[in-house]
């Protein structure tokens, strides 16, 4: 039980996620005098934590035990990439998974450095990874997408731009950018290009996150259909027609 002497402070639902902690943590007491003026401070919070975890131990506070243990790795990270260290950055990285396998964070900046280390299929994965694990997920597609455009894949890049202007947050200037180069691509090129098994991974991921969405569905189809995948359309088209014959109940 928290006692008295501290405060509950709910976090950013994104940093809540992407750090992979509890909506809620503990802050002082004594230090709330200061959140308007001087605003939120992870120092504080950590010792916060420190002094929790330390007078009782239950599972309900694990989170914040690993996030104690991380917080010096973090730190370590950010100096590598500030640096462009990114061996030394993976190598971190690799430390912070090992405390928690399913830290968000890690896998953005494992892509990152793999990526800047031109290592584009171990950042595919290390990006994929991190796309199961979060429901903001514009950090984790941008990168992916500027990791497809490395290889080569081009209707991948594309796939996860249009995923990217469908979230209801972050920034899409670079999404609609590059969907605006891919009308003009198609306006010069009318090959038929063939969708990797990856496509089909972000294709079910968004079939299952759409799934009560009528107009996330209909272009989802429509995609599978240029593709020629029409079992999977069919199945798409299927779902689509049992949202239209659903009506809103009368006021």
């Amino acid at each position: 039980m928290f006692k008295k002497k501290y405060l509950l402070l709910e976090l950013d639902p994104f940093d809540a996620e992407f750090y992979n902690l509890p909506n809620l943590v503990p802050y002082f007491e004594k230090d709330q005098k200061n959140l308007n003026k001087e605003g939120f401070d992870w120092l504080k919070t950590i010792k916060a934590m420190e002094v929790l975890v330390n007078t009782e131990d239950c599972e309900e506070y694990k989170p914040y035990k690993l996030f104690i243990k991380k917080w010096a790795l973090y730190e370590k990270l950010t100096k590598h990439t500030d640096e462009k260290q990114w061996s030394s950055a993976i190598e971190t990285i690799n430390q912070i998974l090992e405390i928690d396998p399913n830290d968000p964070s890690a896998y953005l900046n494992l892509g990152l450095s793999y990526r800047s280390n031109q290592l584009f299929y171990q950042a595919e994965q290390a990006y994929l990874k991190g796309l199961e694990l979060v429901s903001h997920q514009t950090p984790f597609l941008t990168g992916l997408a500027r990791t497809y455009k490395e290889l080569g894949k081009f209707e991948e890049e594309i796939y996860c731009w249009h995923l990217i202007t469908q979230q209801k947050n972050g920034d899409k200037k670079e999404a609609e950018s590059r969907l605006i180069s891919y009308e003009i691509y198609k306006l010069n090129n009318h090959n038929e290009l063939v969708p990797s098994k990856n496509f089909l991974r972000l294709a079910y991921k968004v079939f299952q996150k759409s799934y009560n969405n009528n107009e996330a569905l209909t272009n989802l189809g429509v995609k599978l259909v240029h593709f020629h995948l029409t079992s999977f359309a069919v199945k798409v088209f299927e779902r689509v027609y049992q949202l239209s014959k659903i009506r809103p109940e009368s006021q």
